[in-house]
């Protein structure tokens, strides 16, 4: 059987974790979320530095510094599952790689993933209205950047387009207000 590893890419707030877990849970893979993982070290480095750990749009402390050591540290952990024979779906956002057409490919080679990984973009968007009020309702303190700059945000969504080579890619319309997993399962099962 193909190995996987799906990259769930969309906006906060988009549900690229109600997906991610929704896929995780519906093929038995594990399910890595990097915020899960590197939150209370990133917001404790973040509070030693003298920033507040929510604060991390603008932070060129995070940008520069931590950033990467949260998606090395997921990657890393999903070698570790990859070698063990695990399929894996990746929950981050990805957006500062989307520019490096080889992000996948030197990932798999730096971390060690193997031969015959196959690698898919789970896309996960929902019409801007909606990722507002969605943002809104789940009242994380790490949106408060976004809402405040809501137009400079969703520029940026629009102008990040992920350029990754070497990947299938699905794009996943998550604006209906009950998650769709008929719709997501039929745009899984062209994967073979």
């Amino acid at each position: 059987m193909t190995q996987r590893v799906f990259f769930l890419i969309g906006a906060a707030g988009s549900g690229k974790s109600t997906v991610g877990k929704f896929v995780a849970s519906r093929f038995h893979y594990c399910y890595l979320d990097k915020d899960v993982i590197a939150n209370r070290f990133t917001g404790l480095l973040l509070q030693l530095k003298g920033y507040r750990p929510a604060e991390r749009e603008q932070c060129k402390f995070y940008k520069n510094e931590v950033m990467d050591l949260e998606y090395e540290t997921l990657l890393d952990i999903a070698g570790e599952n990859l070698r063990l024979g695990n399929s894996v779906v990746l929950d981050a956002p990805f957006l500062s790689y989307f520019d490096d057409p080889d992000f996948v490919t030197n990932s798999m080679n730096e971390f060690g993933w193997g031969k015959g990984i196959r690698p898919t973009i789970l896309e996960v968007f929902v019409q801007p209205e909606i990722l507002k009020q969605r943002i809104v309702r789940r009242n994380n303190a790490r949106d408060l950047w976004k809402l405040d700059h809501w137009e400079h945000f969703i520029s940026g969504i629009g102008d990040n387009k992920c350029s990754w080579q070497g990947c299938d890619h699905i794009r996943f319309d998550n604006s209906p207000a009950r998650f769709d997993e008929t719709s997501l399962l039929a745009r899984l099962t062209g994967l073979s």
